[in-house]
């Protein structure tokens, strides 16, 4: 176990003495007084120079440590004073930023006094954009809103089914929206279709309805208001050669597709995937891949992987980058069955952990333990 070192700067350490030693520079100088006005009564004329010169030497200590107990008890004012002014709970209803809010309400201001966080009191209600809210609701800062607007609502919770933007959300559940207004996803309540612009390989480009299905997240383009960004299928879709199942998530960007749950089988990159694989690009590209829970193995890569693996490839390749492979399956590589995590880093293997307690370079090993292309390899010459 590695020591931790707390090292505070000398200025601190001195001003932190300074403070906790002011009580006791107070009592000595009260004490250095008492004693020169009993002195001075008793005797006028008896020089008092040790109490003096001792009263100097403790007065710049006393006056450091007072003006620092100060300082701090006026920046703990001006703290409390501005959380009273950014953090508070209305006592009676008012209007902030055009937002008319009951009592009760937790609200918080930022910097230039606006509105960020409405937290409403339970059972209360807010109209906002012809929906009705409960609960914390969140709103974009004037600064990123493209006219500037105080009181935009970027985050709530509904609390009775709405349709905004012509997408029914449900009552509920969080909606979020983008910094321009626009609705960025929302639980819908309903089925519903929704239109993207795909484009196909040869550049061009038309429109396609979705089935998007009730009680699951839909998310819309950030870049092209009103489209489909992702949502679960209703029904199944095609994209080209590319079959989408049902009651599976796709996920688009700017017109293509990234992500899908394969309805039938189809090439993925250099493999051959069944229907129920899940799989995602990266522009255009083959980029990640799970495996159905339960099924045959599919060959790849030279190895044998079993139902529920998930896969990832390297960028902008086709070649392996890493495995993850359930525990109670496994793949073999050189003749050991290893399971887990499996490091390919973009060609060979390089890493894994034991299926079972297995003998590697002449020497048992555990189950579990982690070996290296150099130990499974090592009779081979690496």
């Amino acid at each position: 176990m590695s020591d931790i070192n707390i090292i505070f700067p000398l200025s601190f350490t001195i001003g932190l003495a300074l403070l906790l030693a002011l009580p006791v520079t107070t009592a000595v100088l009260a004490g250095l007084g008492i004693a020169w006005h009993r002195i001075r009564r008793r005797d006028p004329t008896r020089r008092l120079r040790g109490l003096k010169w001792t009263a100097i030497a403790v007065a710049p200590l006393w006056l450091a440590g007072l003006g620092l107990g100060a300082w701090l008890l006026i920046s703990e004012t001006q703290r409390a004073i501005s959380n009273a002014q950014h953090y508070f709970t209305l006592d009676k209803a008012a209007e902030i930023d055009g937002i008319a809010l009951p009592a009760g309400t937790r609200v918080v201001l930022d910097d230039d006094r606006v509105l960020q966080v409405a937290e409403l009191p339970d059972g209360a209600t807010l109209a906002l954009r012809g929906a009705t809210w409960q609960g914390k609701l969140e709103f974009a800062m004037p600064g990123n809103t493209p006219n500037k607007a105080h009181g935009q609502i970027t985050a709530g919770t509904l609390a009775a089914p709405a349709v905004i933007e012509g997408v029914p959300c449900q009552s509920g559940d969080q909606v979020a929206f983008f910094w321009d207004g626009r609705l960025m996803e929302c639980t819908l309540s309903q089925d519903t279709g929704v239109a993207a612009t795909i484009a196909d390989a040869n550049g061009a480009t038309h429109s396609q309805n979705f089935r998007c299905l009730a009680g699951d997240t839909i998310q819309l383009e950030g870049l092209r208001p009103g489209e489909l960004g992702g949502c679960r299928l209703a029904e199944p879709a095609d994209f080209g050669d590319i079959a989408c199942a049902a009651s599976g998530r796709i996920s688009l960007s700017s017109g293509t597709l990234s992500a899908c749950t394969f309805a039938k089988a189809a090439r993925f990159g250099s493999l051959d995937l069944p229907a129920g694989a899940m799989v995602s690009y990266y522009d255009n590209r083959p980029s990640n891949f799970r495996l159905p829970p339960q099924g045959a193995a599919v060959e790849g890569f030279g190895l044998s992987l079993p139902a529920g693996t998930d896969g990832t490839f390297c960028y902008r390749s086709e070649a392996l980058e890493r495995l993850e492979v359930s525990r109670t399956a496994y793949v073999t590589v050189a003749g050991v069955k290893l399971t887990g995590a499996i490091d390919f880093n973009c060609g060979p293997f390089q890493s894994g952990t034991l299926f079972e307690d297995t003998m590697v370079g002449g020497k048992w090993r555990q189950h579990g333990d982690l070996v290296s292309r150099a130990e499974l390899f090592a009779e081979q010459g690496g």
